[in-house]
C-alpha cells in the first residue's frame, strides 16, 4: 500500500477487488489499472475528491509520482 500525507489528509493506494484502488479517509474514489496512474490523478488534482482538486496549483510539494508516495507494509 502507499501513503500520501496531504495537508487535508491521507490518500491511500492500495488493492482491492483486484484493481488498485484510490482513497481518501477509508472512501474509495476510483480505481485504476496501475498505481501510478491512481497517483497521477493525485498530482493533477483529478481526484473526484472536490476538496483537494480545487488546491490545483496552491500545493507545491505533491508527489510527482509513485516512487514519492510513502510505501507501508501491512
Amino acid at each position: 500500500m502507499y501513503i500520501y500525507r496531504s495537508p487535508i489528509g491521507i490518500f491511500s493506494i492500495r488493492i482491492l477487488n483486484n484493481r488498485y484502488a484510490l482513497c481518501f479517509a477509508n472512501n474509495v474514489l476510483g480505481y485504476y489499472n496501475s498505481a501510478v496512474a491512481a497517483a497521477d490523478d493525485v498530482y493533477t488534482h483529478t481526484t473526484g475528491l472536490y476538496k483537494w482538486d480545487i488546491l490545483d496549483c496552491q500545493i507545491h510539494d505533491v508527489p510527482t509520482d509513485i516512487y514519492e508516495w510513502e510505501l507501508v507494509s501491512l
